[in-house]
């Protein structure tokens, strides 16, 4: 059962950075030291382009890892930004911290009012406490930093209230006109009033010309709530204004996001999801309905500052996905930088949410409903359906361009983009690890594009409890289909959903626990070892180089080793290193398979030991394919899953393609996918054919995909398992019945659910109780259970004579 879904779709939030920092988000990857919003930038792409410290052998260094553990007051949801030199991480006891970013010492508290008890609407989703649940954001014009919180300061706590406060980033003293109380109703439904009590604000929070916009969503889908927009001035605490995603006055709509933050892709828009609620009737997008469950939806800020909605998307299916509690808003959406759209569709936009369909849309023309062929999604493109996501995905710009997005109960999954006519996200690779329910969304490090300087990192937990977490930081590109785990460390209890925070080097992560940890490396490093990139090489050839470090302090350098394909040799006898001293190293690139190699250059020394990055790319005449076959596991008759594999020119020159070879059903690529006759490739350069399975009957089934070039063909070998029947859950036993329990006495009784039928069962919702019943063994969102399967014995507790 739920042991905190709701809490985060109905706390909401939503996180971007200034005017200016605007700017500078919509032409690509961070470029500043800090991080002042969820998910780095206002695009929402969490990456983080200007981070050589957290280069793969930098992260694989022997003096790599915590570098503090501070414990805090009240658990971390909201992700920790870096403002002004300083660490902001607050909590669900309304408390906010500035601490030292490479110590995590702290230089200011600040406590903004007692956080309201969860258990007053017995919501079971996040407790005990509810008080500041979304990323805050930072305004470098104001030096303030921008927080929401929910206090208990009313007459009762059935009349809390919600304020935006204002906190000087360095000192935590509240800026003049703060805090503003968030109250009123919507301009465009103003029948309707915002309810303290029932809504709740997880969004990371946006900065988008000069006022700080806010998403609100329900507190355990508790009646009467609406997904809200509200925006309050940054510079006066004026609220400017309240938008809402229902007017009829039916309960929905809230836009929750799993905590990804409200995203600008330019001056004046906002995008945002929402979750279950008066689904849109079918519909072209560019007339959006009043009422927008389900639904991606673009605003505009008007020139009185209020909000109206420019353009909407909701799948044809939205009314079974209500049926089935498959929110299309348990994601975030985020929007593609500008270089990577097309002439057709400039502004690119990709969602998620529980049913696993990843929709490219277009941001200017969102697509409305069933608007497509035959009453389909008019979305650029979808891809899919993989496991649900509770989270929003990352990017990176390298290697033609990548998204990232975990799987609730799946893998860390690589997407890759392809441009032209039509523009497509393609499932190219996976981790070998699946995540637990409540596992967190991921961040992308990297020098820029450069090859090989990318990590993926995410946060593992294991269930809904959170228990035994890891961070974990995965190769951004994928060998063979596998992104490869080169990085973890224990946190603890994580809590709901977490996003890292990375900046200088560092990565930060709060727990349930109420610890921030800090991971990095010491500021002592014993040698500057800038990452070495090496010529293309043929393979099986050579290629020799010599790479400069530079010594830290004053150490003796007793040996250096390298990872194959790359090899040294090591000093035959010590070498005595002052401060300052550089030292040059022979080293050689020996590719023994084509595509790109990453290796470790490691310094023993009688101080520690240091590494380095190196990178190569090995190359062969013709074509290659990433991975080398594609697997599509069990499908049920009926349905379908779509995967792609990555057709790469391995050699230096020009490589045409003369023909495509598809498979036959149940497989098949679509014609307009496929690389035309003709098509060439530059060296190094990939194009990426998605292949559907669709079976109509049970059975296994395999084929090959072959693609042929002006020097060899490529076969991909395709495989795929089909399955016919329908899921069936079976509870047992159906009641549960406490009797009589002494007054402060506990009593535990449980319940089963198992699947009955013949093909997967998935777990769409599950709330626990609170107040008077708990429990320590919450059901998990998204849980699959196969036929036949079982689920761990539901174990609730009651006290004080209550029966269930």
């Amino acid at each position: 059962m739920v042991a905190l879904r709701r809490a985060q779709k109905v706390s909401l939030g939503a996180v971007i950075a200034s005017s200016l920092a605007l700017a500078l988000a919509m032409a690509g990857p961070s470029a500043s030291a800090d991080i002042t919003t969820v998910s780095v930038d206002s695009l929402r792409t969490g990456w983080d382009g200007n981070e050589p410290n957290l280069s793969p052998a930098w992260v694989t260094a022997s003096d790599f890892g915590k570098q503090f553990a501070s414990q805090l007051n009240g658990q971390i949801y909201a992700q920790p930004i870096v403002a002004a030199g300083t660490l902001i991480v607050a909590t669900e006891n309304n408390q906010v911290y500035g601490l030292d970013p490479a110590a995590g010492t702290q230089q200011w508290q600040r406590g903004l009012g007692s956080p309201w008890p969860a258990a007053t609407l017995n919501c079971g989703d996040l407790t005990p406490n509810i008080g500041i649940t979304s990323t805050p954001v930072y305004d470098p014009t104001t030096g303030a930093v921008y927080v929401t919180t929910k206090v208990n300061d009313g007459p009762d706590a059935a009349r809390p209230n919600w304020y935006l406060h204002a906190l000087n980033a360095q000192t935590g003293a509240e800026r003049a006109g703060f805090p503003t109380r968030i109250q009123g109703s919507p301009t465009n439904a103003p029948n309707l009033v915002f309810n303290p009590e029932t809504e709740n604000q997880r969004p990371g929070l946006l900065l988008l010309d000069g006022v700080v916009y806010m998403g609100f969503g329900s507190t355990c889908d508790t009646p009467p709530y609406s997904g809200f927009v509200v925006g309050v001035s940054s510079s006066t605490g004026v609220q400017t204004t309240m938008w809402s995603t229902e007017t009829s006055g039916s309960d929905g709509a809230g836009i929750w996001q799993a905590g990804g933050g409200l995203a600008s892709d330019g001056a004046g828009r906002i995008l945002l999801a929402t979750g279950n609620g008066v689904a849109p009737a079918p519909g072209p997008g560019d007339t959006p309905p009043a009422n927008l469950g389900e639904s991606v939806v673009r605003l505009s800020v008007n020139a009185n500052g209020s909000l109206s909605a420019q353009s909407f998307f909701s799948p044809y299916d939205n009314v079974k996905l209500n049926q089935d509690d498959f929110d299309l808003g348990s994601g975030g959406p985020m929007a593609l930088p500008a270089s990577f759209g097309t002439s057709a569709h400039p502004h690119l936009l990709v969602q998620v949410g529980k049913d696993g369909r990843i929709y490219l849309l277009d941001a200017d023309h969102l697509g409305g409903s069933a608007q497509g062929s035959n009453g389909t999604d008019a979305a650029v493109s979808v891809a899919g359906p993989f496991q649900g996501v509770w989270g929003h995905p990352a990017f990176w710009g390298g290697n033609g361009g990548y998204v990232y997005m975990v799987g609730n109960g799946g893998p860390l999954r690589a997407l890759a983009y392809s441009g032209g006519a039509t523009p497509r996200l393609t499932s190219v690779g996976t981790s070998t690890a699946t995540f637990g329910y409540t596992s967190g969304s991921p961040v992308v490090t990297s020098t820029g594009t450069s090859n090989g300087s990318a990590l993926v990192w995410v946060v593992y937990a294991s269930g809904p409890t959170g228990a035994n977490a890891e961070l974990r930081a995965y190769d951004a590109v994928p060998t063979n289909g596998v992104l490869n785990l080169r990085y973890s460390y224990p946190i603890g209890n994580a809590t709901k959903f977490p996003v890292v925070a990375t900046d200088s080097g560092h990565v930060y992560v709060g727990t349930r626990d109420g610890v921030i940890y800090g991971v990095g490396r010491p500021t002592t490093a014993l040698l500057q070892t800038p990452p070495y990139t090496f010529a293309d090489t043929a393979v099986n050839t050579t290629t020799n180089a010599t790479v400069t470090v530079t010594a830290n302090s004053s150490f003796n350098l007793t040996g250096i080793s390298s990872t194959a394909p790359f090899d040294v040799v090591s000093p035959s006898s010590p070498v005595a290193l002052n401060k300052g001293d550089t030292y040059t190293v022979p080293v050689s690139f020996t590719p023994t398979t084509w595509g790109t190699a990453s290796g470790t250059l490691t310094f023993t020394t009688d101080h520690g030991t240091a590494a380095m990055s190196l990178n190569g790319r090995g190359t062969q005449p013709g074509l290659g394919s990433s991975p080398a076959s594609l697997d599509f596991g069990s499908v049920t008759t009926g349905s379908a899953r779509q995967l792609g594999v990555q057709i790469v020119n391995t050699g230096t020159t020009p490589e045409t393609i003369n023909s495509v070879s598809a498979p036959a059903a149940p497989f098949a690529v679509d014609p307009s996918s496929e690389p035309a006759q003709g098509t060439t490739l530059a060296a190094g350069a990939a194009t990426t054919i998605p292949v559907s399975f669709t079976p109509t009957a049970a059975g296994s089934f395999s084929d090959v995909l072959t693609v042929s070039g002006s020097d060899g063909t490529v076969s991909v070998p395709i495989t795929g398992t089909a399955v016919a029947g329908q899921p069936h859950m079976s509870i047992n036993p159906t009641t549960v019945d406490y009797g009589i329990v002494q007054v402060g006495k506990a009593a535990t009784q449980s319940f089963t659910i198992s699947n009955t039928g013949s093909t997967p069962l998935t777990i769409t919702k599950a709330k626990a109780p609170t107040g008077v019943f708990s429990t320590t063994t919450p059901l998990a969102e998204g849980q699959v259970l196969q036929p036949g399967d079982e689920s761990s014995p539901y174990r609730a507790d009651g006290v004080a004579g209550q029966a269930a």
